[in-house]
């Protein structure tokens, strides 16, 4: 037994000299972010990284064993974390374990140096042994908290979110005089009179409180932002004394009626998406706006947008426009968002060459030859269109994102110029040449879905990859993407398990197999590419097979599981003969 203890050391230390060599060049100014890592179990190794940020995001069933005098601020968010009793980080400010539904409250009491704690969506109930006295932010959005006396005894909290936890009683807060911001988002209230006592406030979030009393508001002068969105007031001109306001969200209200604006000469962002609003003369009058969301008001006049040359981005989605000429006189427009207006003429836009963010999706286009002069666009949605033709944008060489799906485009030779693209969306071109995509090595993000692919070789060279989608296609030979390493997420079914010495293979999702048989010409041709049937209900590897990818194609092959191979060669043998003396002591079931 001390032998086979003292081989399951070597094996860990193993682990842990392979993964500090993966994840040390990934280390940027001492801050390291892993997402969705499917091989990340045992953290310890960590430690033995120069870091003072640490951000795991999605890394399911880690064991959470890890010492650090340098870390300053830890993100575990979506770990499916139980405890965090092993982790011990003497000098951490920044915590957040957000996600994590069955974490204990009394594991963060022993974090005595927090300033800002993040423990959103993780179901809590009693927050009555929170004591955490240097707590200056506290995110607790989307529990089930009910009871708040306990906050009042954090004298140095400034910023409170409560967000999302229905039917809470807010009375408690009158005693906390030092908040600055606070955030009650859909929380069934009916009134917020109490706040009249929290006369520092700067910034609030009442959205989503369906028909609350807002008067209270008007008592609050030194807000900045106000958020009071899907809260059915339709009159606001209690707003009238805020006249520091800054930020201002009143969608989803059916307001008709906005003259309160020439109150409020501050706003520098405005948001009046969705309200029933006609005329908008009154916006002439805010100097410094420069970021405005006037979408779906369907019967506005969009003419004084013309003489707002200072706005920076502007929404219009959902309106009934047919000429967009009063777009010519925004010339510092940089972000700009059409989407959803029906047969819209976008020859205006070619004099908007500032713009760097440009969505004109579902929009009925068929002719983007008024793009060409944007040159400096960096991201541009042009989805759910009639395009066929893209070489007009050939000289968009600064993108860096692009949506192009659900067109009717085949050919995208001209994408090869476009050398800093990081996220591309190509789905839904049918008969589309994928052929130029492998000189688009930086690319991060790639979605194919039906795009009636057979073969995808021009992948091969995509060593950035991470999010692959390739659904709704005729693809059986996945092995040109075997070696893309940076690869966490293929068609949505990301199925390997890690353990600290050996890796498991099971399938997690059995939900997505396709009950089609494979002839034998396609099973001979999957145990030739080491691909695996899924009708298997476990697939075991406990030495050289490190990734595990489900693609289910809506065709005639089965599902199948491409295994990716690294060779890990004295390792492979040790790993063998552990597990070999482990199943004749344990028995087998233990590592079924």
């Amino acid at each position: 037994m001390d032998q086979i203890m003292s081989n399951k050391q070597a094996g860990l230390a193993q682990y842990n000299a392979i993964m500090i060599q993966k994840f040390k060049d990934k280390i940027y100014n001492g801050e390291l972010i892993i997402q969705n890592s499917i091989q990340l179990k045992n953290i310890e190794f960590l430690q033995n990284l120069k870091i003072h940020k640490l951000e795991l995001i999605g890394c399911m069933h880690i064991i959470p064993n890890l010492k650090s005098s340098t870390i300053k601020e830890l993100k575990v968010a979506n770990c499916c974390l139980k405890e965090i009793n092993a982790i011990l980080l003497e000098n951490l400010e920044i915590f957040d374990a957000s996600y994590n539904s069955e974490l204990k409250m009394q594991d963060i009491e022993m974090f005595k140096n927090l300033r800002q704690l993040d423990i959103s969506s993780t179901n809590l109930v009693d927050i009555s042994n929170l004591k955490l006295q240097l707590l200056s932010s506290l995110q607790l959005r989307n529990n089930k908290i009910k009871d708040i006396p306990s906050l009042s005894n954090l004298i140095n909290l400034t910023e409170l979110d409560l967000s999302q936890n229905a039917d809470i009683d807010i009375d408690p807060l009158q005693q906390m005089k030092q908040l600055r911001v606070l955030k009650l988002s859909k929380c069934n209230l009916q009134s917020i009179q109490i706040l009249e006592l929290l006369t520092d406030l700067t910034e609030i979030d009442v959205s989503g409180n369906k028909n609350i009393d807002i008067q209270s508001l008007q008592y609050l002068v030194n807000l900045k932002k106000l958020n009071i969105s899907r809260t059915n007031n339709n009159n606001i001109d209690v707003l009238q004394s805020l006249k520091n306001l800054e930020e201002l969200d009143i969608s989803y209200n059916e307001i008709d009626d906005i003259n309160v604006f020439k109150y409020l000469v501050n706003l520098t962002k405005l948001n009046i998406f969705q309200n029933m609003v006609q005329n908008i003369d009154i916006l002439l009058q805010l100097q410094h706006l420069k970021e405005l969301d006037i979408s779906r008001n369907p019967q506005m006049d969009f003419k004084p947008l013309q003489k707002l040359g200072q706005l920076h981005r502007l929404v219009l989605c959902g309106n009934n426009l047919i000429n967009i000429s009063f777009l010519n006189g925004l010339f510092n427009i940089k972000y700009l968002n059409l989407f959803n207006i029906e047969y819209l003429d976008i020859t205006p836009l070619s004099c908007l060459v500032n713009l760097t963010t440009l969505d004109i999706s579902s929009c009925n286009i068929k002719d983007i030859s008024s793009l060409q002069r944007l040159v400096n666009l960096e991201v541009l949605q042009i989805s759910q269109n009639e395009i066929n033709d893209i070489h007009h944008l050939q000289n968009l060489v600064k993108l860096t994102s692009l949506d192009i799906s659900y067109n009717c485009i085949k050919d995208i030779s001209i994408l090869k110029q476009f050398k800093y693209l990081i996220h591309l969306y190509l789905s839904i071109n049918k008969g589309v040449n994928i052929t130029p995509l492998q000189y688009l090595t930086k690319l991060t993000k790639l979605m194919l879905n039906e795009c009636d692919l057979h073969e995808i070789s021009a992948l091969r060279p995509l060593v950035n990859l991470q999010y692959l989608t390739l659904s709704g296609n005729y693809i059986y030979y996945f092995y040109p993407i075997r070696d893309l390493d940076a690869i966490v997420y293929v068609h949505g079914n990301l199925i390997v398990e890690s353990s600290d010495y050996f890796t498991f293979f099971k399938l997690q999702d059995k939900s997505q197999f396709i009950k089609q048989q494979p002839t034998k010409q396609q099973m001979q041709l999957a145990r030739n590419m080491k691909m695996v049937d899924t009708t298997t209900q476990c697939i075991r590897d406990i030495s050289t097979k490190r990734r595990n990818y489900l693609s289910s194609q809506q065709i005639t092959v089965v599902t199948i599981v491409q295994l990716f191979e690294k060779q890990y060669n004295e390792f492979q043998t040790f790993i063998n003969r552990v597990v070999q003396l482990l199943t004749l002591l344990v028995g087998q079931e233990e590592y079924q």
